[in-house]
């Protein structure tokens, strides 16, 4: 795998939510409490880390917001942008378990501790990422 194509699955982490537009109304209890934001979150195991994304932050290279023309793709490209986050998180789950496969079979090669500490690692569980 090139660098430039390892990257790609990460650079796409960057990508921009899914829009939705909506109107304000006042909510109950019970469908407050189905809401949940729009995040990509890393799991590993039981634990889960939330990653913001472009529109979620003000970020700014030199003369380029580029938070604010993520804000503005999102708006004019929903369908792509939406496209876009499955194929991240498609590709960066395949990332994931091909990089835990590799790293077993390196660890199982170290003499005297590969047989023991390749197995454990077989183990734990596969990091994923999703988007909700």
């Amino acid at each position: 795998m090139n660098a430039r194509s390892a990257l790609l699955p990460l650079a796409g982490l960057l990508a921009v939510p899914f829009s939705a537009s909506a109107a304000l109304s006042e909510m109950t209890e019970d469908e407050l409490s189905a809401v949940s934001g729009q995040a990509y979150v890393l799991e590993f195991g039981r634990l889960e880390a939330p990653i913001a994304d472009l529109t979620e932050r003000n970020l700014v290279v030199g003369p380029i917001d580029v938070s604010g023309k993520a804000r503005e793709i999102e708006t004019d490209f929903p369908t792509l942008t939406n496209l876009a986050r499955t194929r991240v998180v498609t590709g960066v789950n395949a990332a994931l378990v091909i990089g835990k496969t590799s790293l077993i079979a390196g660890v199982a090669t170290v003499p005297g501790v590969g047989t023991a500490v390749a197995p454990i690692l077989a183990m734990t569980p596969t990091p994923t990422i999703r988007f909700e």
